[in-house]
């Protein structure tokens, strides 16, 4: 009897505990990730990082230290390399935070101002890259010989159909060298994505760069835009959990015109519905505010999808400033402490 009253007692004790217990980011999000580039540019010791970020983070992008070019060859600057990694790691200490190599390709020559040109003679560039038969195992020297956890490619963009059936071939192929070692990842935006069933399988990541494009207020990419753009990947066949939705930490002209202005240095210029005028250019531009970003990472949460992209790092404000946009990001998944969070 005594055996039967105990059992009963640690059951309603261990269901009082379940159900009692804070969420946490294991609890409630499992899986969901947290990504940030770091441009490597901006890092230069590692007083340019703070570490309580990466009490949010969950996963970063290292860009701006590597390129491959049209023979298949990686190239970097070993200083530079060293300089960032050791920044990172330092700043990032026992925490598991998993750290990707962004590559760039290359950008091809032409005097011509049309884009699509532009893009034609990009396109043929990395073609020749992807053909090569080399980069698979450069990309994995790299990645071995600095620890990286995988890598990513930001391929902006390929529009022709030779440029993706190269592309598509390319990551099937490195697959098979980074086996399940490493990660693959890939930067696109939704009006350009054109992956094969293999390649879809082939890749562990879309970052999905929801941003770079203002509705018919000049608003860079609001909530209701970001949903819109995210719906058309419905019928691409990737799946939802393997996008990070991108939150800009940045804004661009109501016009389009060829301006980034960051969110640190244009918060407390701001109007109270998120518009910035910029009297150096005569130029208005709406940023996505604390609220636009809690929006849209519970839109990411509630839906699947397997978290968050920020571009990038550098634009934001210290993590114990209310106006913080990665702030907004953690207090959403109870992450951090401040306004009511959605899994409260």
């Amino acid at each position: 009897m005594a055996s039967i009253i105990q059992a009963i007692l640690l059951f309603l004790t261990s269901a009082f505990a379940f159900f009692t217990r804070p969420f946490s980011f294991g609890d409630k999000v499992e899986k969901f990730k947290v990504t940030s580039y770091i441009r490597g540019d901006s890092v230069q010791s590692p007083d340019d990082l703070r570490s309580e970020d990466f009490d949010i983070i969950t996963d970063l992008i290292i860009f701006e230290c590597a390129t491959f070019n049209s023979k298949g060859e990686v190239e970097y600057e070993e200083a530079k390399m060293e300089r960032v990694m050791s920044a990172v790691r330092t700043v990032i200490g026992d925490r598991d935070i998993h750290i990707t190599l962004n590559l760039l390709g290359p950008r091809g020559n032409t005097d011509s101002d049309e884009w699509k040109k532009q893009m034609r003679v990009q396109s043929a560039e990395h073609n020749k890259a992807f053909k090569s038969g080399v980069l698979e195992k450069n990309v994995l020297e790299i990645l071995k010989k600095y620890d990286f956890d995988g890598v990513h490619f930001d391929y902006e963009y390929p529009i022709t159909n030779d440029a993706w059936h190269y592309f598509n071939k390319f990551l099937v192929s490195l697959r098979s060298y980074l086996r399940d070692e490493y990660t693959l990842g890939v930067a696109l935006s939704a009006w350009n994505v054109s992956l094969t069933l293999e390649a879809v399988s082939a890749i562990d990541t879309l970052e999905l760069m929801t941003y770079d494009y203002v509705d018919s207020d000049g608003k860079h990419a609001t909530y209701e835009d970001t949903v819109t753009q995210i719906k058309k990947l419905k019928y691409k066949g990737v799946p939802t959990g393997k996008i990070n939705i991108g939150l800009p930490f940045y804004s661009r002209p109501k016009d389009m015109s060829p301006y980034w202005y960051d969110f640190i240095d244009c918060y407390d210029k701001m109007n109270k519905d998120g518009w910035y005028h910029c009297d150096e250019i005569n130029k208005d531009c709406w940023f996505n505010t604390s609220k636009v970003i809690r929006q849209k990472t519970e839109y990411a949460l509630n839906n699947g999808f397997g978290g968050v992209m920020i571009w990038h790092y550098s634009c934001d404000l210290p993590l114990n400033h209310e106006d913080s946009l990665l702030r907004a990001i953690g207090e959403t998944l109870g992450l951090h402490s401040g306004s009511p969070s959605l899994l409260q």
